[in-house]
């Protein structure tokens, strides 16, 4: 009885593991298709001392 509760549990959370990384990777290669430029931010003022 306890080995079928941990091995429900364990495939519960490989589901839910999968899940996060399927829509990491969704998000991250959808959000870099977008392809804007950054124009703000202490790297850029660093990179553009004469705007900044």
């Amino acid at each position: 009885m306890v080995d079928e509760a941990r091995k429900k549990l364990k495939i519960c959370l490989i589901c839910v593991v999968s899940a996060a990384v399927l829509m990491g990777c969704i998000y991250y290669f959808l959000s870099a298709g977008e392809g804007g430029t950054v124009n703000e931010g202490t790297l850029v003022c660093q990179e553009l001392e004469e705007t900044c």
